[in-house]
């Protein structure tokens, strides 16, 4: 992207982005783990997962994806040769892993349930 940019490494927008990712990332990875940790228990019950900084890293990272798109090869990019393919396609299949892996995880048998073996209709804990 700081190519894309054209801005150089010496620049203080590197540095700034780096800290960035690095404090909504800390928080997003805390709140993905406390979801992971309390899914299908009862302390969700009493503590919900929000999830904003996950969302706000989600919202960062699409608009990283949509300017580096913008200034692709050709739309006046400094850099004039292709990517190689083992950089882009390492990306790319482990962005159809993550992909797959999520809809395994959220479509398998008894994912959506929130509180196995609790009764819907009266709330009470089956034995």
């Amino acid at each position: 992207m700081n190519n894309a940019l054209l801005i150089p490494p010496v620049h203080f927008f590197p540095i700034a982005r780096l800290i960035l990712w690095f404090g909504f990332g800390g928080i997003a990875h805390r709140e993905a783990y406390m979801d992971l940790e309390t899914w299908n228990t009862d302390v969700r019950k009493d503590r919900p997962i929000e999830g904003r900084f996950r969302w706000l890293s989600v919202g960062l990272l699409l608009s990283e994806l949509i300017l580096c798109w913008r200034y692709r090869e050709g739309t006046g990019n400094i850099i004039w040769a292709p990517t190689p393919l083992y950089i882009w396609g390492s990306w790319a299949g482990t962005f159809v892993v993550l992909v797959l892996l999520w809809f395994y995880l959220r479509f398998k048998n008894g994912a959506s349930e929130k509180y196995p073996g609790i009764n819907k209709r009266t709330g009470v804990k089956e034995e």
